[in-house]
């Protein structure tokens, strides 16, 4: 009896420890790499936030319709797929397998960092049939001073006097309006102009598709006391709205 104890105990030591490998093995094989085949799931939904050139002010946002929006699967980023938001700015990658994901969508850069100037990069990790919530995420725009729908406007008169008429006895000879008569524009802490227009038969002028932000209108009149060749006008206009109406009324410039 206890020789044939034994040799059933030989015999079952090696199939305890090949059913033990098997099983090892099985659960290793089923461990599948990140992508496409799984029950999980990424989602979120996108905002898209408007800023002026320097990001100084923000301007208004709204959701990001038909935005790309692409995923990579693991730590190599290998791109896996690419969806487009919907209306609400929305969107859901399915049947997803455990493991590590980065999403990408592009957005401007406010920090300056050579690494952030390709986008937004949002690293995550999921678990087995988890659907991960994100959201809301960010995407940012900056816009130019001429990208919104505002307008800056005025007429500009020129009274021309005498000219052998002197200060502070001068004799008017006419008052009209100024016809092509230059006006120009700066936007914010620009250093320079960003827009010259022209004034037209009847003295308006017009600078349109502003965006809201602190603006400097200027022109030049001539000096009538002739101690400079010219006096510069200058009006400090703020546009509060995206479609707002400025209108600075007539503006008067002297001629001899």
């Amino acid at each position: 009896m206890h020789a044939t104890h034994f040799q059933a105990g030989k015999l079952c030591r090696p199939v305890v420890t090949i059913t033990a490998v098997l099983v090892l093995f099985a659960g290793t094989a089923c461990q599948k790499e990140p992508g496409f085949g799984g029950t999980g799931a990424i989602h979120g939904t996108i905002v898209e936030k408007f800023y002026n050139d320097d990001y100084s002010v923000f301007l208004y946002e709204q959701p990001a319709v038909d935005e790309e929006v692409f995923i990579l699967f693991g730590e190599e980023n290998v791109l896996g797929d690419r969806i487009f938001t919907s209306i609400t700015g929305e969107f859901r990658f399915d049947y997803l397998y455990p493991g590590s994901y980065q999403l990408y969508y592009e957005s401007d850069d406010t920090t300056g960092w050579p690494e952030n100037e390709w986008g937004a990069f949002h690293q995550v990790e999921i678990e087995r049939g988890e659907a991960l919530e994100l959201g809301q995420l960010e995407k940012i725009t900056a816009l130019d001073y001429d990208d919104g729908a505002a307008v800056i406007q005025g007429v500009v008169w020129e009274i021309n006097y005498v000219n052998d008429s002197r200060w502070p006895n001068l004799v008017v000879e006419s008052e009209d309006f100024a016809h092509e008569h230059e006006v120009y524009l700066i936007y914010g802490e620009h250093p320079f102009y960003d827009e010259r227009v022209r004034t037209q038969y009847d003295g308006y002028f017009e600078f349109r598709d502003l965006i809201p932000g602190d603006y400097l209108v200027f022109l030049y009149s001539e000096d009538v006391k002739r101690l400079t060749d010219h006096v510069v006008l200058q009006f400090e206009v703020t546009v509060g709205e995206m479609d707002q109406v400025v209108d600075l009324g007539e503006i008067i410039i002297e001629k001899r």
